[in-house]
Formats: C-alpha cells, structure tokens, sequence
C-alpha cells in the first residue's frame, strides 16, 4: 500500500530499537490510551507484528517514500469479520514527523486495506478528548463522533474522556 508520501510495510531490522527509543517522547505516550506502566521493550515491539497468520490484528510500519525511513506504526485491531468492523490505531512517536501529513496518508491507505481489501463494513477508533489534531484529522477524513466514554483516561492528575469515532465503507467511498 503506497501513497505519494508514505507506504505501509512490515516491521524491519532496527525498527524496534527505534520504537523503543522513541517511545520516551512526552506526547507521543500522552495519546496512548493502554495502561502502560513500564516502557515497551524491543522483543514487545517485534511480538506486536510478528503473528502475520491473524486475522484478528493487522499491523504495519509507516515508511516514507522518498527514503523508506520509518514514520510510525499503523494497526487495525480486534477485526470482526461477521460483523466485518475492526479499529484504527497509529502512533507516530517522532515529533519531528507530526504534521507532515503522513499520518493522513497512512490512514487514508490502511482505510482502503480496510474496506476493499477486506470487506469490511465499519472501522472504529477511539481519541483522547484534548487531542484536537487528532480530532481535526479524524473529521476530515470523514469519521462521525459516535460517542463519548466519560473520565475513561487518566493523565497528569486528571480523568479525560475518550470519544468514539466510527467510518462506514459507503461514507468512506463517498469522501474519497
């Protein structure tokens, strides 16, 4: 899956140790809605990918195109394929690689994956509500706020709420 910007590709040598290292970036962890009390070591990066027989979890590493670095990760977890749905989750720990439209792109390609590549109905994801990039990006791309999962994330002292997002195929195919 390739874009002008990004393709999506499996998890290479060294891309591990630069998740791992990346991982100590303050916003990058800020949006990660799992309890994480310990840092990911190298070996949980490379379980996260290596199971390519599911079809339950696909994931995928974010590269540029112009010199086939390493942007960030992509995944479409917990597929249902009766009720042919799974979610969304990305993560870009660089700061310097925010912003720079790779994530849309990335997204915009695992949604493509998603629904014509595996049939799938609806794709889910869950944002933080402080996270107001995120937020921008998701609506641009046309997911509809579906609701709201009160105080659900704890962060700097505080509970947050987590809103859900939802993407039908017909209004993905209508925005494309």
């Amino acid at each position: 899956m390739r874009g002008t910007k990004v393709y999506l590709a499996e998890l290479r040598s060294g891309d591990a140790e630069l998740l791992t290292d990346w991982q100590w970036d303050e916003a990058f962890m800020a949006g990660i809605s799992y309890d994480v009390f310990h840092p990911f070591q190298m070996e949980d990066w490379e379980k996260m990918f290596e199971n390519a027989d599911s079809n339950e979890d696909f994931h995928f590493t974010i590269r540029k195109v112009s010199d086939d670095s390493l942007v960030g990760f992509i995944s479409l977890n917990d597929v249902l394929f009766k009720n042919r749905s799974g979610e969304l989750g990305i993560g870009i720990p660089a700061p310097e690689n925010r912003g720079r439209g790779f994530g849309q792109e990335a997204i915009q390609l695992m949604l493509g994956y998603a629904f014509d590549h595996l049939g799938l109905h609806k794709v889910n994801l869950v944002v933080h509500s402080d996270n107001n990039g995120a937020i921008r990006l998701y609506e641009k791309l046309g997911f509809v706020k579906e609701g709201i999962n009160r105080e659900s994330f704890f962060d700097k002292g505080k509970f947050l709420d987590q809103i859900c997002y939802g993407l039908l195929d017909r209004e993905w195919r209508a925005n494309k």
